[in-house]
């Protein structure tokens, strides 16, 4: 766990050990996602922008002891194009929630979504574990998506709304917001008490727009919809729990 600047963890006032409930886990446990996403793919003459909506259920079926002795709970994941069609499996990942952080490993991938105590001046390396020059494929293309993540506390216990879904307690976590000329880098996660993960908004995408020659007079105000040339937009947005 890292701080960033003049933000840090610090113990609210109160049993903190009750914000465990923004990362539940047990075995049982279900949640259904709409997931919303939008692949950038180079072609000859331009970018395609590939849509598409699926539907994931993560379902927790199992626990485990980890190589450090830590409870693990493995999480199959499932998926279908429509409301309508079977459900498909897709893959397993684990989650593990430590005295002091929640961990979820997806892909080999080992990434510290929450630490605790939390408040909103809570800053860390969510992605402490995973090397910045880890590659991803998207549509073919190479990306390095994960340099430069600081999560941070946007807010905490506070009333939220996500899908159809009102929620007394949310937290709200932004892992990465970074957008230069070539590269928009943007991650954010919102967390319900009780439930957990409620809604995720990814922008990974990649451009050379602002390299070419001469410099494009809107090369910095060009949205980013029109100018990205690799890389995808995802949202996930809660549909059912229990």
């Amino acid at each position: 766990m890292a701080g960033c600047g003049d933000r840090s963890t610090e113990s609210p006032a109160g049993d903190w050990v009750a914000q465990y409930d923004y990362f539940p886990l047990s075995v049982g446990q279900s949640l259904t996602y709409q997931v919303d996403s939008i692949i950038f793919d180079p072609i000859s003459g331009g970018v395609a922008r590939d849509t598409s909506r699926t539907f994931l259920r993560e379902m927790v079926v199992d626990t485990f002891l980890d190589a450090t002795g830590e409870r693990a709970y493995v999480i199959e994941r499932w998926e279908r194009k429509s409301n309508s069609a079977d459900w498909q499996f897709k893959n397993v990942c684990s989650a593990t929630r430590t005295g002091h952080q929640a961990i979820r490993t997806e892909d080999n991938l080992r990434f510290i979504r929450l630490v605790f105590p939390l408040n909103d001046r809570s800053a860390w390396s969510g992605n402490a574990a995973i090397d910045p020059a880890q590659e991803i494929q998207i549509a073919g293309e190479t990306l390095l998506p994960f340099a430069g993540w600081v999560y941070r506390v946007d807010v905490i216990d506070v009333p939220g709304q996500a899908g159809s879904f009102t929620f007394d307690s949310t937290l709200v976590v932004t892992e990465v917001d970074d957008d230069n000329l070539v590269e928009k880098r943007f991650s954010r996660a919102v967390y319900a008490k009780g439930v957990g993960l409620v809604y995720r908004e990814q922008w990974i995408l990649d451009s050379q727009y602002c390299n070419l020659i001469p410099l494009p007079l809107d090369c910095a105000t060009k949205p980013w919809m029109e100018k990205a040339e690799k890389g995808f937009i995802v949202q996930m947005t809660i549909l059912e729990f229990h």
